[in-house]
């Protein structure tokens, strides 16, 4: 595979580039990513260090340190004189050989990426893309134009009905996935040139979006409830933004959850300086009783994300966005369709299909946030003599360190003792003022098991003072 490289590997490009951050790991989370979809298989040969750098044009010793850390985290193998192969079977060997067994009990436990738990739920959903497709008789994959189809529009509708007051009917579009709605909103909504407020430490992602459509983001305070509103007030007046991005419920990476009254304080800040907002509900699903929605307390001025693959398995791209009125949903429409031209069908079709068999939907997101819940339980236990905060369902939490650690140090010598965890400074729109702290994602993590002992180990170093672990004499 020294020349050629697959087609499979042409939307790399634009996969490395949308996880932002350092190139090396961008493309490691493409590579779990590709693995967890399936689209990689055991046994698959990888391009070359040097051919994969000529796709992404750079430099191949970037390619030599993500293979490195792949190999670490048990993703990937390789053989000299062979090449670099997914873990597992690959011809020529057993599947679950011995290399691939002690790469992966060697590797790292991930704490810093937000996925849910995976509780067998791709098994599940294979069997349901089976039925899928008998029912449909694959009509859904030759369809040309753009939209989304009536059958997902209404399943889409019931879903989320029950969370707002007003009819849906007119008001719900689909994307790829909550990256592509969000691209697709600030392109329409804020446009090249303008000006976002967002979160002061918001999702990575949001950053590399603005980057790429020239828009130039506004930092807005947080405290324990998010969005502090004296804080969008002043950036508002000050910068003239007249769009906002949050999180209101289970906010990364802090884990805040906007109550009540914080929700109505903000939104009539918004409506004093005529900002939209977009709330991204990533997380709400797992919440057992979810505040309102900024959706439902200013219908008018708000789109709404609801994206499923955090709510479920990470490969379902599936997000609904619920708009402020039918001519807001069709100019949105028209910017997905230039983007993405519509909704992965076969997701699209496997999301409308667990939403109308008895809401299956609705039971597989219950069972993540059940097992999320006994996580974030885990974690407190472990924690909260050390300061942990963030709420008791969700993904993950937040980890404030006192001035002795510093986040860098801190992440470093976890990682040394095979434990990964988010610093703060990957989150925040000005990295010179990141808070002294670092996430801890409780969902990816293959077992509890494998939980408590990473969680262990970050109370026991937490515990140390660094100035004695230092080795120079």
């Amino acid at each position: 595979m020294q020349g050629n490289i697959p087609n499979k590997f042409a939307s790399w490009p634009d996969a490395v580039r949308a996880e932002g951050g350092s190139l090396y790991t961008a493309i490691v989370k493409v590579i779990e990513a590709e693995v967890r979809a399936g689209r990689l298989k055991p046994g698959e040969q990888l391009p070359s260090q040097r051919s994969l750098a000529d796709l992404l044009k750079i430099d191949f010793t970037t390619v030599g340190n993500a293979y490195k850390l792949a190999r670490e985290r048990g993703l990937l193998q390789s053989h000299k004189g062979q090449g670099t192969f997914v873990s597992g079977e690959r011809p020529g060997t057993e599947a679950g050989g011995d290399v691939a067994d002690e790469q992966a009990k060697d590797a790292p436990t991930d704490l810093s990426t937000s996925w849910p738990p995976n509780l067998d739920i791709a098994a599940m959903l294979a069997d349901e893309v089976r039925q899928v497709t008998h029912a449909r008789s694959f009509d859904f994959l030759a369809r040309r134009s753009g939209g989304v189809p009536k059958l997902d529009r209404t399943s889409g509708q019931t879903w989320l009905q029950p969370r707002f007051d007003t009819p849906l009917e007119g008001r719900l579009a689909m994307a790829a996935g909550t990256r592509n709605a969000l691209i697709a909103l600030l392109a329409r909504v804020v446009g090249s040139g303008g000006k976002l407020l967002v979160e002061s430490m918001c999702w990575p992602t949001v950053r590399t979006l603005a980057a790429v459509l020239n828009i130039e983001l506004v930092p807005v305070a947080l405290d324990a409830q998010g969005i502090e509103p004296g804080a969008l007030d002043a950036a508002a007046q000050a910068s003239g933004a007249r769009a906002l991005y949050c999180v209101p419920s289970l906010q990364n990476p802090t884990g805040a959850v906007m109550g009540l009254e914080r929700r109505q304080a903000l939104v009539e800040v918004a409506r004093r300086h005529g900002i939209t907002l977009i709330e991204d509900d990533a997380y709400g699903g797992l919440q057992s009783a979810p505040p309102p929605l900024l959706g439902t307390l200013a219908p008018d001025i708000t789109y709404s994300l609801f994206g499923l693959a955090k709510l479920v398995a990470p490969s379902l791209r599936v997000c609904y966005v619920v708009t402020p009125d039918a001519p807001a949903t069709e100019r949105l429409a028209e910017m997905l369709r230039a983007t993405m031209q519509s909704a992965p069908p076969l997701e699209a079709a496997l999301a409308s299909h667990l939403i109308r068999k008895n809401d299956m939907l609705g039971t597989l997101i219950t069972r993540v946030r059940t097992e999320a819940a006994m996580r974030q339980t885990m974690a407190h236990e472990a924690l909260h003599q050390h300061g942990l905060t963030g709420s008791a369902e969700g993904l993950f939490c937040w980890l404030p360190l006192p001035k002795s650690w510093d986040a860098s140090e801190f992440a470093m010598r976890l990682r040394n003792e095979g434990v990964l965890v988010a610093q703060a400074k990957a989150f925040a729109v000005e990295p010179s003022t990141a808070p002294n702290a670092v996430r801890i994602a409780t969902g990816a993590v293959s077992t509890t098991d494998a939980l408590a002992e990473a969680l262990q180990r970050i109370a026991a170093l937490r515990a140390q003072n660094p100035s004695l672990l230092s080795t120079i004499g």
